[in-house]
């Protein structure tokens, strides 16, 4: 892992609360470092939503405009966060430099395509709204945003 302190870790975070992390430094393991912080806050329930309209906030800032194209992908921000939870839930006793270093090392970007096959994870319709995995099901944080177990 590329951040060797839990004050690199906070940066990161920090940065993606004010829209100021580069484009080019917004990665998958960014990713997972933001959602471990907002799960770790709160569970799942309380980070899908403040996940979701930071990453929508940020892609304002990285001046996307959002009516002509639309990465953002609400499957995979629900898949990522109910993973994550489920991730916390299990490991409370690490320290975030550890659990941020598991969870990088353990979940990389193609994990999703274990559950879903390729044609539902990139349709138009798994980007605009949540759909449950094709593959096979995956266990979930115990919260509301868990529909299956």
């Amino acid at each position: 892992m590329k951040y060797a302190t839990e004050n690199e870790l906070l940066d990161v975070l920090g940065q993606f609360e004010s829209g100021t992390i580069l484009r080019d430094e917004w990665g998958h393991p960014e990713h997972l470092i933001v959602a471990y912080f907002y799960c770790s806050e709160g569970g799942a329930d309380a980070a899908y939503p403040r996940m979701k309209n930071g990453i929508l906030k940020l892609l304002e800032a990285f001046g996307i405009d959002k009516r002509k194209e639309m990465p953002y992908h609400e499957t995979m921000t629900m898949f990522w966060i109910r993973t994550i939870g489920r991730f916390v839930e299990t490991h409370p006793d690490l320290d975030p430099l550890e659990g941020c270093a598991a969870l990088i090392a353990s979940f990389g970007r193609d994990y999703p395509l274990e559950f879903y096959s390729s044609e539902l994870l990139y349709s138009d319709r798994a980007r605009a709204e949540f759909v449950e995995p094709d593959i096979k099901p995956f266990k979930m944080p115990n919260s509301v945003l868990a529909t299956q177990e």
